[in-house]
């Protein structure tokens, strides 16, 4: 069940609507709108079929692997497991680097439960939706935008930004910085932010501190930084 006040962002909405403010909610996608694990399960699966003979016994732990075993990066559910056959860390990360971070297997993503609901009633209710995602354009963008639409998100319906990297190579904090001044520029209030990285949900509580600031306890990367504890935090959207 998400947080208490998740619905106290339907109220936050309205009051902006009524005082005639564009009110705008911001949300991150990798798991935060959407789950990766179907992504990094796909991939692993995939790996296994094609590479599993080179590493004793990892056809048989791949059978044993489920969707609620995936973790941040594609490591996760072999360092559990303690199984470390020599080269097998590096050319798993290299299959699944090319693969993790293209249109192709963006698509995969599952939505959080509760998010494409969530999501339609802001939009409903007149909040601008923004999207605000680290993929980047040129091998992310097409999946990205299918898989909003295909999933039931909001995307064509006016209202709706979608902000992504304009290259891979883009550091986080300058193009976190960047769309800060982007969605300030849309002369709204900002009345909730969504974030799984809590460095990220750090930074738009600095930015937007009159906001409600979520923090979806998903994955994050294993360097994040230290949460607020002022952050509200949940696993899901499902209003209580």
């Amino acid at each position: 069940m998400g947080h208490s006040k998740l619905a106290e962002v339907f109220t936050r909405i309205d009051a902006a609507a009524a005082e005639s403010v564009l009110p705008v909610v911001v949300f991150d996608l990798d798991s935060t709108l959407f789950s990766t694990e179907p992504r990094n399960y796909r991939i692993i699966g995939e790996f296994i079929e094609e590479h599993g003979d080179e590493y004793p016994g990892l056809r048989e732990l791949g059978a044993r692997l489920q969707l609620s075993d995936m973790g941040w990066g594609p490591i996760d559910p072999f360092v559990d497991r303690d199984f470390d056959a020599p080269g097998f860390k590096e050319a798993l990360r290299r299959f699944w680097g090319k693969r993790f971070f293209t249109s192709e297997y963006v698509v995969s993503d599952h939505p959080t439960p509760g998010a494409v609901e969530f999501a339609c009633e802001c939009h409903r209710r007149g909040a601008m939706l923004y999207y605000l995602t680290g993929r980047h354009v040129s091998d992310m963008g097409a999946g990205t935008v299918r898989a909003l639409t295909e999933r039931g998100f909001p995307f064509w319906r006016g209202r709706c930004s979608l902000h992504l990297k304009p290259n891979f190579e883009m550091a986080d904090k300058p193009f976190k910085d960047q769309a800060l001044v982007d969605i300030r520029s849309n002369q709204g209030r900002v009345v909730a932010t969504f974030e799984n990285e809590p460095g990220n949900a750090n930074l738009f509580m600095d930015a937007f501190p009159d906001a409600l600031h979520f923090l979806l306890e998903t994955t994050h990367s294993t360097e994040a930084e230290r949460p607020y504890p002022e952050l509200l935090r949940g696993p899901d959207f499902l209003l209580a």
